[in-house]
């Protein structure tokens, strides 16, 4: 943890949050001086203060300890939901072409089959009409 790294995050985003050093310290319970002073690396920062820190500046925990992007719970859900969908759509697609394929080659075996119940059948009736006509000569 590296605190000199921490302390600009934490005055960087103090300035993108339009916030004064005086309101942080009001907030956190300490003087103006006392937070200017954790600003400036003249005191240690204190891990319990760093979390209301971070909800005061509307950014994580993690990004003011190892500078990763600040992301809410719903950041990371929408990220995560639109990844998995974009996979999703890719599967469905990658799964329609191959469902049409399928449907292709059973409407071939279903033609097919038909086919050759057509032909089984004629055979059948020719074979009929050759026993009855066997049945018919030896009488």
């Amino acid at each position: 943890m590296n605190n000199d790294k921490i302390r600009e995050r934490i005055k960087r985003s103090r300035k993108t949050a339009g916030l004064t050093q005086e309101y942080m310290g009001v907030k956190l319970g300490i003087s103006t001086n006392s937070y200017r002073e954790l600003e400036r690396g003249s005191t240690g920062l204190v891990n319990p203060k760093l979390e209301l820190i971070a909800a005061l500046l509307n950014v994580s925990l993690e990004y003011l300890i190892f500078g990763s992007e600040s992301l809410s719970d719903n950041t990371l859900i929408d990220k995560c939901q639109k990844k998995y969908e974009r996979i999703i759509d890719e599967l469905k697609r990658e799964y329609r072409i191959t469902i049409a394929e399928l449907e292709g080659e059973i409407k071939v075996l279903k033609t097919n089959l038909e086919t050759k119940e057509r032909v089984i059948g004629v055979i059948k009736e020719e074979s009929r009409g050759t026993e009855y006509l066997e049945s018919l000569s030896k009488e």
